[in-house]
């Protein structure tokens, strides 16, 4: 089993390095983005208060989306070629497949943060004072990416090709990503909804309950982290057993 697992591993690794558009979507454009801040803040992207608080924006982003185009869509590329179908009669068990990607997208996104930190101290060396902060959020990356998996394994039984799901997907990431800042009377109420149903608001709330800032400090929030995480981790081992081995969207 180690050794397939082994195997299996090294090949979805050529499999993301063969593929740079996911470098370029989870790591290079988010640093354009933070290059280009600190160009027309005069070399002070983070601002001076709540930098922390921007820092998890960006793992976020990087987290969330690195999951999608590195996992998921990954999965239902293999599929729609039939090459799941293939590998799992190779491995034996489709799960060896699932959890070699899975493994290799997490080590993927760990160095993706990494750069871009790296990028962010060298910009910006006052974040240096946040060296502590940034390897707390490395360690707490191996909790988040199969949580975030498990929020979107559901694409796994969808019958539409990766394009499509890109489209809706960035669509449905947009709204979430801007519902963050949602200011509403009714704020319990809207924090347990956007915790629950969006995966943004739940990267975002899971860095700061973990590195004690201010807004997540509270009983409340952990025990909602705790709470959704189990079940998406729990919901999301289903697509893995009945998801098609062969494409969904082919007529042959």
């Amino acid at each position: 089993m180690w050794r397939k697992l082994r195997t299996l591993s090294k090949f979805e690794w050529q499999m993301t390095w063969a593929d740079k558009s996911i470098l370029f979507f989870t790591l290079i454009a988010p640093t354009i983005y933070f290059v280009v801040a600190a160009v027309n803040t005069g070399g002070h992207p983070l601002g001076n208060g709540d930098a922390l608080v921007q820092l998890t924006g960006y793992w976020a982003y990087i987290v969330l989306v690195g999951v999608l185009n590195g996992f998921e869509f990954g999965l239902i590329n293999l599929r729609e070629t039939n090459f799941l179908k293939m590998f799992t009669v190779i491995a034996g068990d489709r799960r060896l497949i699932f959890y070699s990607n899975l493994a290799i997208q997490t080590l993927f996104i760990q160095a993706e943060v990494v750069c871009f930190d790296a990028v962010v101290i060298a910009l910006d060396p006052t974040a240096i004072q946040y060296l502590p902060d940034m390897m707390a959020a490395l360690l707490l990356n191996f909790l988040l990416v199969p949580i975030i998996a498990g929020f979107t394994n559901f694409f796994l039984l969808m019958p539409i090709k990766g394009n499509a799901i890109a489209l809706i997907v960035m669509g449905y990431i947009t709204v979430g990503m801007l519902l963050i800042n949602v200011k509403l009377p009714n704020e319990w109420a809207l924090n347990i909804v956007l915790t629950s149903l969006n995966p943004a608001s739940y990267v975002v709330l899971f860095y700061a309950a973990f590195l004690n800032l201010a807004h997540a400090t509270t009983s409340f929030n952990g025990t909602l982290l705790v709470v959704v995480g189990l079940f998406y981790l729990m919901v999301g081992y289903y697509p893995v057993r009945h998801m098609r081995l062969q494409s969904q969207t082919s007529r042959y």
